[in-house]
């Protein structure tokens, strides 16, 4: 792929999917401290805590808060003390690696971690991924819910920087996750109702795009160049990618150079340390 500019760009959906995926699932952040956050999030949002993980459920490797409004739903999730690998006890996300989230949480403070999204099989989708380039991070992971028996299947792959791609599949129903308990927060809702589009920065555009377009099948949806959006001080390029339905759309900027102040872009690639 190459960049065109927003004039010359011609939108074409060639239904490319390498395997069936849907909508966005949920955005996971990485925190130090998920009650304060998951709290200030939910006021300035108008999201509503629906579920939890946490010590008082008998999670005692990371707290973790869902918060919701429609269809988005926002997970905020912190790791407990480093000692808890010690203790023989499986979180709600089989995948979750303590000592991980906390050399994230140190590099990046408060970041995304996680771009969830649904797809017929998280088996099949991260195998499908994997042989197409994709870096696989956590291989399918099956949950239980104990009290219906449903079931839902986790996986996840790399997609920029330290973010990962998962998937999730199956027959569960609940909130959320199995393993996570059902909570009733104040309803503070503003009236958003599910996730348009995620954006992602990346130090090279079009090597992230050509990476994730080979593993998914994504298509472009939209492109704009510092031309279209840029400013005689800074400036950026973006390009949109797509699924089939394109109901996920996944818009990623990279910073240009040579303007008088430095991009907004590189600004935050240093910053977040990627």
């Amino acid at each position: 792929m190459k960049l065109v500019g927003y004039e010359n760009f011609v939108r074409h959906n060639p239904m490319s999917d390498r395997f069936p995926m849907h909508k966005f699932h949920h955005v996971e952040f990485y925190t130090q401290d998920a009650t304060n956050v998951s709290k200030r999030f939910g006021w300035a949002a108008g999201l509503k805590l629906v579920a939890k993980s946490d010590q008082s459920t008998g999670n005692h490797v990371y707290a973790s808060y869902v918060m919701q409004s429609g269809e988005l739903q926002i997970v905020i999730t912190a790791p407990y003390s480093r000692q808890q690998q010690k203790v023989d006890h499986v979180a709600p996300n089989q995948g979750f690696d303590n000592a991980f989230a906390h050399e994230f949480c140190a590099k990046h403070g408060l970041a995304v971690r996680a771009m969830a999204i649904t797809v017929d099989d998280a088996t099949v989708a991260y195998e499908i991924s994997v042989k197409n380039g994709a870096v696989g991070i956590t291989s399918p992971k099956t949950t239980t819910d104990a009290a219906t028996g449903q079931v839902q299947v986790l996986s996840e792959v790399k997609l920029y920087g330290e973010v990962v791609l998962r998937f999730i599949s199956g027959n569960y129903t609940g909130r959320f996750m199995p393993g996570y308990e059902n909570v009733d927060g104040p309803d503070v809702s503003i009236g958003i109702q599910r996730l348009d589009h995620a954006v992602g920065n990346v130090p090279n555009l079009i090597e992230a795009v050509n990476d994730i377009c080979g593993f998914t099948g994504w298509h472009e949806f939209a492109e704009f160049t510092a031309d279209d959006v840029g400013t005689v001080d800074s400036g950026l390029n973006s390009m949109v990618l797509a699924n089939n339905s394109e109901m996920i759309l996944l818009p990623m900027n990279e910073p240009t150079f040579g303007t008088k102040r430095k991009s907004q872009i590189q600004t935050f690639l240093e910053q977040n340390e990627g």
